[in-house]
């Protein structure tokens, strides 16, 4: 499912959540369902998700989250009004960490796709003293874990997954027993600066597009393979976090003559109707890559037109039902994932009721060859805005104006993190 969703995933340090102690792992909210999808497929110890309470009103709804380790929280803003129902909530997840148990809690209390971290709600921090309360365990801790993508609401996104170093509750215990408000205020703060370390953080909404045009151009500066799809321990997100935290130190003054210069050569590609990637790439734009596009296009049509109903109907199903951003990628995954199973495994029976080896095989081959359907495409796009760069009568006056722009960025300002752009 997230190998046919995402392009790219990058995963560091999941072997960092240990599945013989009590561990809160406390998470940023990007995407509504994608984000405990992603954390369950990528660690070890099975994970116990809070989620908000109102999808649990229905028992078919209830039975079925359960199954899959999900328990409710009831909020103010979903129209509960009795505090007293979060009492049984706050047992449970006690109960489980007395068992050594990971409950994962999403501390910022809602999804957005804002590339920062939220104030976190102090819910978790109650929960975490609650425990230690009953069951003095020593290895008792919050761990963060920073969910991130380029968009979070589109399909052959980009995700990455960032675990961080365990926090100890024990370490906040005589704080707390002194004065139990401002203990749960140091463990909260504690846990908020540590996650911004794993997460986008933009401390102004004014930069979030600026940003966004910086990040395309650090990617291009430094492409990725096309293979593998899952990446671990991996320095990449390093560059994207450093972008975000040098946009993050400079003055008014400085990001004025910086984002002129950035909107100009934004808007001189889109005048020439050409994509950064593809203008610092010309290696992809070869002619000899229509090669392995001819010798790949009978499985890519054969992956297309096998594919097409569950991808038609994904897309049709979100764009009909999904109004916010934060739920596009969910029902896209969701929608895509049941429908294939049905869909595969009934062409898969017709296949073994044909008692034919061929049939038998191509119906159990077309998941792949949906895949190298998305995989092909994303290769075929990547040639055509590389060509299309290529041939372009303007590239080498836009490359120098890049050029200038990097230069711009380069005058003292990026030494401290190696040069973000460029």
């Amino acid at each position: 499912m997230l190998l046919g969703f995402f392009r790219k995933i990058y995963k560091n340090n999941v072997k960092g959540v240990p599945s013989d102690a009590p561990v809160i792992l406390a998470g940023n909210h990007p995407s509504a369902f994608v984000d405990p999808v992603l954390l369950c497929l990528s660690i070890d110890p099975p994970l116990y998700n809070m989620t908000r309470g109102d999808i649990f009103a229905k028992p078919f709804y209830r039975k079925l989250l359960e199954s899959i380790n999900m328990f409710p929280v009831y909020r103010t803003r979903d129209g509960f009004t009795d505090r007293d129902r979060n009492d049984p909530v706050i047992a449970y997840c006690v109960g489980k960490l007395a068992e050594n148990r990971v409950v994962g809690i999403f501390i910022e209390g809602e999804h957005h796709l804002d590339k920062r971290v939220r104030a976190p709600k102090k819910g978790f921090a109650h929960i975490a003293f609650a425990a230690y309360a009953r069951n003095q365990q020593p290895d008792l801790q919050v761990i963060p874990a920073g969910c991130c993508y380029y968009w979070g609401d589109r399909p052959r996104d980009t995700a990455f997954l960032n675990i961080g170093s365990p926090i100890y509750v024990r370490d906040f215990w005589n704080d707390y027993v002194e004065n139990p408000a401002r203990g749960v205020l140091l463990l909260t703060r504690t846990v908020e600066a540590a996650l911004k370390k794993l997460c986008y953080h933009i401390d102004d909404p004014q930069d979030d597009a600026w940003v966004e045009q910086l990040l395309e151009m650090h990617r291009s500066d430094q492409p990725d393979m096309a293979l593998p799809i899952i990446h671990y321990n991996t320095n990449r997100f390093e560059g994207e976090k450093a972008v975000c935290d040098f946009v993050n130190r400079l003055d008014k003054e400085r990001k004025m003559e910086l984002r002129i210069k950035t909107e100009a050569y934004f808007s001189s590609l889109e005048q020439n109707g050409l994509q950064d990637l593809g203008l610092m790439t010309p290696h992809r734009g070869g002619w000899l890559h229509l090669i392995w596009f001819l010798l790949g296009f009978i499985p890519f049509i054969i992956g297309f037109i096998s594919s097409w109903p569950i991808i038609g109907l994904a897309r049709w199903g979100t764009d009909r039902l999904v109004k916010k951003r934060e739920f596009k990628s969910s029902i896209w995954m969701g929608i895509g994932f049941f429908t294939g199973v049905i869909y595969y495994g009934l062409l898969f029976l017709v296949g073994i009721l044909t008692c034919h080896p061929f049939w038998m095989g191509l119906t159990l081959s077309l998941p792949f060859l949906g895949w190298f359907y998305m995989f092909y495409r994303d290769m075929w796009v990547g040639w055509r805005a590389s060509r299309k760069a290529l041939d372009s009568t303007e590239r080498n006056a836009i490359l120098l104006q890049r050029a200038d722009l990097k230069a711009a960025f380069g005058q003292g300002d990026l030494s401290d993190v190696g040069g973000v752009i460029g």
